[in-house]
């Protein structure tokens, strides 16, 4: 009697590669996608907390009749950047300085009628160790200063939003003091006033703003404390790839315009009687419909 036997047949070389390959080529699938989930995540949850801050910091000026007080200058005491603020940053922010008396009683006067009376200062590189969103506040940085708005000594700079107009280097009315530097570059003819036009549809860029940018640190929060629409905490932003807490300023930024013009031109007409908020942004520059665009 003869024994059939069966036959046995594996896979061939090319196949187990084929099938390989095809294993690779889902596994990336599979990474890409969970990525894509974790940056849309992280941009809502940017997106949520900026149109939040937002609406809490105006709801707070509605009842209390003043803005919270206490806010980070993004300007040290000898006007160069605070040493955390984002690279993307350097070139939307610049200083301003307030050694003119005219240019200081303008920006004084509109910030302590709108209830900002104290401002936190970084005077010094930041020590190893600090938190860079604590960076500001006296208790943890050695180097941080709180300085009284209506004392002029206190406040030699101020962070601001540069301002270029319709000729490019706007000043502050009459004074000859330029609105046209930010911390990396110096505003052209070409650009104008795009920066703030971006910010505020309402700020044109043939015009000349003043508009000071404050960041909404844990003081300005705490300043809030006893009231009843209290703000509980300043909120991070989170963008590894362009803003990182671990080493850079990660706090909302208040945008507030205390001067300004109806004309084209290149210098402010007046200050106003009280700063008004005309944006919460991103410390890398993104209005509140960015970061919602940039979660989809």
């Amino acid at each position: 009697m003869f024994m059939m036997k069966s036959k046995q047949q594996g896979f061939t070389l090319l196949e187990l590669l084929v099938v390989i390959t095809l294993l690779a080529v889902l596994a990336v699938g599979a990474l890409v996608a969970y990525e894509d989930v974790g940056d849309n995540a992280e941009a809502a949850a940017a997106a949520n907390a900026n149109v939040t801050l937002d609406s809490a910091i105006r709801t707070y000026r509605a009842v209390e009749k003043v803005y919270p007080n206490q806010w980070d200058v993004l300007a040290t005491t000898t006007g160069s950047a605070i040493s955390t603020l984002p690279s993307a940053a350097s070139g939307i922010f610049g200083a301003l300085s307030l050694a003119d008396a005219t240019v200081y009683a303008g920006v004084s006067n509109a910030l302590l009628a709108a209830g900002i009376d104290e401002l936190q200062y970084m005077t010094a590189v930041l020590q190893p160790g600090i938190n860079p969103n604590r960076a500001h506040n006296e208790s943890v940085n050695p180097d941080a200063t709180e300085r009284d708005v209506d004392t002029q000594a206190d406040v030699p700079f101020i962070s601001i939003v540069p301002s270029g107009g319709a000729g490019g280097a706007c000043q502050v009315g009459a004074t000859g003091v330029s609105l046209a530097s930010a911390f990396s570059r110096t505003l052209t003819a070409s650009d104008a006033n795009t920066i703030q036009n971006k910010f505020n549809d309402s700020m044109e860029a043939d015009e000349c703003h003043l508009v000071v940018a404050l960041g909404f640190g844990s003081d300005a929060a705490a300043s809030t404390t006893s009231s009843k629409v209290a703000i509980s905490q300043a909120p991070t932003y989170t963008r590894v790839n362009s803003v990182n807490p671990a080493t850079d300023y990660a706090r909302y930024i208040g945008l507030f315009q205390v001067a300004g013009s109806n004309d084209a031109g290149t210098a402010t007409e007046g200050f106003l009687d009280k700063a008004r908020l005309v944006a919460v942004i991103t410390p890398d520059g993104r209005v509140i419909d960015d970061a919602i665009a940039a979660a989809q």
